[in-house]
């Protein structure tokens, strides 16, 4: 083992090896929880930092008195790129020019369901005769219904050549001509792959077209572009089958339970606010989050990965403890160590903040410890004043009375409130905005940055437990079983190589990244 002088005899190997076979069975059962979100983060359970990661910037090296209009934190990794972006789209929508040729996916000429300037966009590659996508569009009514500013766009995208098939999509196509497409869509779904001639003529009729209009518009060349247009973007954008749908950008595969699908509308909803409350015109939001959010896919990769992340192990780094808040047992005592990057913002770290307490008080007797590492994300516009104002009180107060604050705050992270908060939090002193700005405290905040960004953490939460990484707001139970391992694993070592606090903090990482034994 890297790092250590470690005597090992047959049976101790033997008690590692078993170790191992232990953590390879955990992880193939914790991959089974399956990710349905690809892009950013596993379904409904994270909030992206976007794009592919870029070192912590120091303020000299951000962007124009211009851009910085556009830059939440220049700590978090992706925001002066982002900054840049925007800058530059504004200026041409400003112009006039249609944003659509910079943005991943178009929207323009898709029929839409919803206002215009709906903060959150979702667009879906369908099959008309995918069962699964019929299901998926009861639930995008379902939730059209429930929540507001969010509107829903089709692509076509047919599984065949069929000519029935074909003849249905191009059916559809022309409804779309007369504004009836959405009307026509739901009754393609209830023919459930009945679609004779005879039928999708019925249909037409059923829904108030013109149906000799209808019957042209159908047999022009103008519907066959249609479906070659949207084809074309689908394989640009990596889609592979049906439904495949892109919530400002987050991709969705496959048919998804309706709560999963709300946790992720609902997640955009609240960056979308933030967002606007940050004076971002309304028509800009979704556009903006798109570019944020989207992440192209090689599918050979993301197999490949798969594959290798199985018979590997786990993603593991070894994140040092620094100056980090920490709780649970000692740094003498401590046999698990979970770190988690988190941003007081992002409502998915609101709901893994009851996972992380509920970890302390299960298993803080028997060693496992905290640690809060901070990660704003650049689309929190006040996650890195809450941040700083965390690490403030931290200094002179108690951190963990601000955490529960900043996370009980429903949002509202305004100066006023971060000062009455440090205040209940038991900060006395009266430069809390002075030291939040302070070189001391963007240090100690970048340092976390620069920390989550060498781990790979693309957003938050993101934990590591002895340095194995997982992404997304995990429940207790959920987590449980590694835990377990980790914590008869670290007993293992610590008999074995009589290490203790941060030397087998290090050791259980060093083992962890080690393949485990097929």
């Amino acid at each position: 083992m890297c790092g250590m002088e470690v005597m090992m005899g047959d049976d101790d190997q033997a008690r590692v090896s078993r170790e191992r076979r232990m953590r390879r069975m955990t992880w193939m059962k914790m991959q089974g929880l399956g990710a349905l979100v690809v892009g950013t983060m596993a379904l409904g359970v994270g909030c992206a930092s976007g794009g592919e990661a870029t070192k912590a910037l120091s303020a000299e090296q951000c962007v124009s008195e211009e851009g910085q209009r556009f830059l939440t934190y220049c700590a978090s990794p992706q925001a002066a790129e982002q900054a840049r972006r925007y800058e530059v789209m504004e200026r041409a929508r400003a112009a006039g020019e249609s944003v659509d040729a910079m943005i991943p996916l178009p929207t323009e000429g898709a029929p839409v369901w919803g206002e215009a300037d709906a903060p959150v966009t979702v667009q879906v590659f369908a099959d008309l005769r995918c069962g699964y996508c019929a299901r998926g569009h009861q639930t995008l009514k379902a939730m059209m219904e429930a929540r507001e500013g969010v509107r829903v766009l089709y692509r076509f995208w047919p599984l065949s050549d069929d000519a029935e098939l074909e003849g249905a999509h191009r059916a559809l196509v022309s409804a779309q001509a007369q504004g009836k497409f959405w009307e026509y869509l739901e009754k393609i779904y209830e023919a459930q792959g009945e679609f004779g001639e005879r039928r999708l003529e019925a249909m037409a009729t059923e829904v108030g077209l013109d149906v000799a209009r209808w019957r042209e518009d159908r047999d022009s060349a103008y519907t066959e572009q249609v479906i070659a247009r949207d084809r074309a973007i689908g394989e640009r954008v990596g889609v592979q089958g049906t439904p495949t749908y892109f919530v400002n950008g987050v991709r969705v595969v496959g048919a998804v339970e309706p709560a999963e699908w709300m946790a992720v509308v609902d997640g955009e909803l609240e960056a979308a606010e933030a967002l606007l409350d940050a004076g971002v015109a309304a028509e800009a939001v979704s556009w903006r989050r798109t570019l944020e959010n989207y992440q192209p896919v090689n599918w050979q990769e993301v197999a490949e990965v798969e594959e290798e992340a199985v018979a590997e192990g786990f993603e593991v780094a070894y994140i040092p403890v620094g100056e980090s808040a920490v709780k649970g047992a000692s740094a003498e005592d401590a046999r698990v160590t979970v770190v988690v990057f988190s941003d007081f913002q992002c409502g998915f770290c609101e709901r893994a903040r009851h996972t992380w307490d509920a970890l302390v008080e299960r298993y803080g007797e028997q060693g496992l410890r905290l640690v809060y590492k901070h990660y704003p994300l650049p689309s929190h516009t006040r996650a890195a004043h809450a941040a700083a104002a965390s690490v403030v009180v931290e200094d002179g107060g108690d951190f963990w009375k601000m955490h529960d604050l900043l996370f009980e705050a429903d949002g509202d992270l305004s100066d006023a409130r971060l000062e009455a908060m440090a205040r209940q939090a038991g900060y006395e002193g009266d430069d809390l905005y002075e030291r939040m700005r302070s070189d001391a405290v963007t240090a100690r905040i970048q340092a976390d940055v620069e920390a989550g960004y060498n781990a790979g953490v693309q957003g938050t939460p993101t934990f590591f437990i002895n340095g194995i990484k997982l992404a997304g707001a995990w429940e207790v139970d959920e987590l449980a079983p590694l835990i377990e391992d980790q914590l008869e694993l670290a007993g293992v070592l610590a008999e074995l190589a009589e290490a203790e606090g941060e030397e087998l903090y290090r050791a259980l990482v060093e083992v962890n990244q080690e393949p485990p034994e097929r």
